[in-house]
């Protein structure tokens, strides 16, 4: 049990800086790729472009204080204040997220639909407007956070009755329904276009493409948010039992490495949009080409022609 805390440091370390580096150039990509032309036009495209901008900011601010807590003290737990907005804001920035997917796999299911009404659910406008509400509502629904956190034994987080209500909510906001819904959404879509290819009704490729994508996206939510999901059911249940100082270690030990994979939500998007749809993978390789063309060969290029002149000039 002694070697989990040395453990623990070197994922700090190794995985969250791998976490933040690999995340960033992702989302990055992300947000190139979905401001292109090519994906302007469609409401999932903006669920995807609003998702990388927040996931890059999720990253930045629930790693960089991880990783620098390294080597430095942890201001988290000497200010107040501090511990309180560096936790509401992480898990703000992380229903963000999830809800966003949410959104995306909805759009997803409106867009497939035969029936006009429904179909025209499926509008970039309507993205707009849910992303603004969700913007707005999220704070709130976790407004609880920053004033009941408080910090004890150098320790920022829950304490108390708020520690047991804290894992209730955690479990429902956070582990129950975004997975539910997204998968309600995913599998009546799955259903739709099963049922629209029997009928011989095709939909258009960039629809099912992006679908694709959603669905890439929307299983990695579940698979991520099991390992946590189940944690935090185990922390409500066994809340009032009594333990010993090595089973309260592995336990906290276990909730790190659950919340540790918990980030990979905000890293993975454009290496899963890499792997799973061939036309998001030929776009980028298209452009790192073009930009390859246009931004290096064009510089080798001019510049010997520049040596060529400057060398002639001065032989004269």
């Amino acid at each position: 049990m002694a070697n989990l805390p040395l453990i623990q440091q070197q994922l700090i370390r190794y995985g969250m800086t791998l976490y933040l580096a690999l995340g960033l150039v992702g989302n990055i990509c992300n947000c190139i790729m979905f401001t292109n032309h090519s994906y302007q036009r469609t409401p999932t495209s903006i669920y995807f472009l609003t998702f990388s901008i927040f996931a890059i900011i999720y990253l930045i601010w629930s790693l960089a204080p991880y990783i620098d807590s390294i080597n430095h003290i942890d201001p988290q737990k000497l200010s107040l204040f501090y511990c309180k907005t560096r936790l509401y804001g992480a898990h703000t920035l992380g229903l963000y997220l999830r809800y966003i997917i949410v959104f995306a796999s909805a759009d997803r299911f409106f867009a497939t639909q035969i029936n006009v009404r429904i179909r025209s659910l499926s509008s970039i406008s309507l993205a707009i407007k849910l992303i603004i509400i969700m913007f707005i509502v999220c704070p709130l629904i976790a407004i609880h956070m920053p004033i009941l956190m408080t910090i004890q034994d150098g320790v920022c987080g829950m304490f108390g009755l708020y520690q047991l209500i804290y894992a209730i909510y955690q479990t429902i906001v956070i582990g129950t329904v975004p997975p539910i819904l997204m998968s309600i959404f995913s599998i009546l879509t799955i259903r739709t276009l099963y049922q629209r290819h029997r009928a011989q009704v095709h939909a258009i490729r960039r629809d099912r493409y992006l679908m694709r994508l959603v669905m890439a996206e929307v299983i990695a939510n579940i698979s991520i948010s099991i390992p946590y999901s189940i944690n935090l059911i185990y922390g409500a249940v066994t809340y009032y039992n009594v333990k010993n100082t090595q089973r309260r270690q592995i336990e906290a030990f276990i909730t790190f490495i659950t919340q540790f994979l918990l980030y990979i939500i905000g890293v993975v998007p454009f290496y899963l949009f890499l792997l799973t749809s061939k036309p998001f993978r030929n776009e980028f390789l298209t452009m790192l080409i073009k930009c390859w063309d246009k931004y290096i060969l064009r510089r080798v290029r001019i510049v010997p022609l520049n040596v060529e002149n400057n060398t002639t000039s001065n032989n004269r």
